[in-house]
Order: structure tokens, then C-alpha cells, then sequence
């Protein structure tokens, strides 16, 4: 027994050290369709590979209950997919039937996968991850290019590129309160990061920027000249995730 509260103090300290700053940011280049991930403490990007599928102006989501990442390709199709975090391979799921499905984000906490439509229409939805169909939820009234979901404040988050807003949408109806009043950016992919409770985004314009809630949301440049993206998701280091659980089952063993 105190051998396993040993264990559980040790993989608690460890994860507390390393939250800090372990994660990866997953997006599409639309130049090539390729799936990259981004080190948030380098800034160094690497390429995982192509998707196999046309992308344009689309959305990624990480399930964290199921592992598994969701894609929707905004203009390319009307279609959603899951994508091969190790290689990039998409495999399709369904059709949702809407051209212009720009937003995707995954909320644990209702387990449901949300999506938004921008440009042609405007729209708040679930997504059936098993087939694909859409559940109309309701109209936010703006065009909604990327969703995240900001598990700190457990809030759903849209960012409207053009005008440069940020919105809280309602789970529940689909409308939107507007957070942050800014500049411009372009179409976009929206990611919440827990480990630095920041937002972050890239756009079309190759801009990558983070969104503080805690200071207005106010923006930061990060990088820029880095070619078209969209589409952006936030993953934990996979080592952050396995001392959580090591100090989760320890402690529930001593008890």
C-alpha cells in the first residue's frame, strides 16, 4: 500500500510538472493537404501526411473519450471523416450534406461532436459520428469558420473571420454572445489549449495567433508567413495523458 501512494505521489508531481507544457497542434496545409502537428513550445511544425482527401476551408476535432481526431472539408465536400493522427489518412464516415461545414469541435463533457456552417448559410449542429448526419441545434446569426471547446470554462467557442469575433455559443440553441471584438483574420482553424488556458488559431493567411481569455482575449502574433492553413486541434502530450492516468489508478488501488 505505501509503495502504491508512492506511485501515485510520483506520477502526480510528474504530471503537475509537465502540463505546463506539453501538447501539439494539429492542422491541414491546403496547399498540399497535409496533416502537420506543431510542438507549442518549439514552434517547430512537422509533416505527418496527406490526407488523401480535397480540403478547403475545413475543420479538425479531437474526440478525447473515443481518441479518436474528426475532420469536416468545408467547400471540398459534404462530407465528415476521421484522420489518422499517425499518418494523416482520412476514412470517411457520412455524409452531413452541407458545402460550407467550416467549424468542428468535440465536447467531452455532453459527448457530442458540434459543427458549424459559414459563407452560404449559418447554422449550429451535432454531428452523428457514426454516419455523419447533422442535428440542426440552432442559428447563431454569424458565420462561424472554427469552434473549440474550452474545457476550463466549459464553453463553446466560434470565431467569425472577417470581421476578427469571438463568440460563446449556447450548446443548447446555438446562439451567440460575442466575447471579443477584434481584428481581422482570415478563415480559420480554433483550438483551446488547457495546459496554457490559451486559444489558439491559424488562418488562411499563414498567421498564427493566440487568444488570451484571462486578458480580454486579447491577440497575439506567434508565427506568420507559414502558408495557407485551416482546420486546428489541440492534442495533450501522450506521456501527460498516461501519468494522469498511472495517478489516478494508484490512488484509486490504495483506496
Amino acid at each position: 500500500m505505501r509503495l502504491k501512494l508512492v506511485l501515485a505521489v510520483m506520477a502526480a508531481s510528474l504530471f503537475v510538472t509537465t502540463t505546463a507544457d506539453a501538447g501539439y497542434l494539429y492542422t491541414v496545409r491546403t496547399s498540399d493537404d497535409m496533416l502537420r502537428v506543431l510542438d507549442t513550445q518549439t514552434l517547430q511544425f512537422t509533416n505527418i501526411g496527406q490526407i488523401g482527401v480535397p480540403y478547403d476551408f475545413g475543420g479538425l476535432a479531437w474526440d478525447s473519450t473515443n481518441q479518436t481526431m474528426y475532420m469536416v472539408t468545408g467547400f471540398a465536400d459534404t462530407n465528415l471523416y476521421t484522420v489518422d493522427i499517425n499518418n494523416g489518412g482520412a476514412t470517411l464516415v457520412g455524409s452531413h450534406g452541407f458545402s460550407d461545414m467550416f467549424g468542428l469541435a468535440y465536447d467531452p463533457t455532453t459527448d457530442t461532436l458540434h459543427s458549424s456552417r459559414s459563407t452560404s448559410g449559418t447554422g449550429f449542429y451535432s454531428l452523428d459520428r457514426s454516419n455523419g448526419s447533422p442535428n440542426f441545434i440552432g442559428d447563431p446569426g454569424v458565420n462561424l469558420d472554427g469552434l473549440a471547446y474550452d474545457s476550463f470554462r466549459d464553453m463553446i467557442v466560434g470565431a467569425l473571420a472577417g470581421p476578427g469575433d469571438l463568440y460563446d455559443i449556447d450548446r443548447s440553441n446555438g446562439s451567440a454572445t460575442l466575447l471579443y471584438d477584434g481584428a481581422f483574420f482570415n478563415n480559420c482553424g480554433l483550438a483551446y489549449d488547457p495546459e496554457t488556458d490559451l486559444f489558439w488559431m491559424i488562418d488562411y493567411s499563414g498567421y498564427l495567433y493566440t487568444f488570451d481569455p484571462n486578458a480580454g482575449y486579447g491577440r497575439t502574433q506567434v508565427l506568420g508567413g507559414l502558408g495557407s492553413h485551416d482546420g486546428l486541434e489541440f492534442i495533450p502530450e501522450p506521456g501527460t495523458l498516461l501519468l494522469l492516468a498511472l495517478g489516478g489508478l494508484s490512488l484509486i488501488r490504495r483506496r
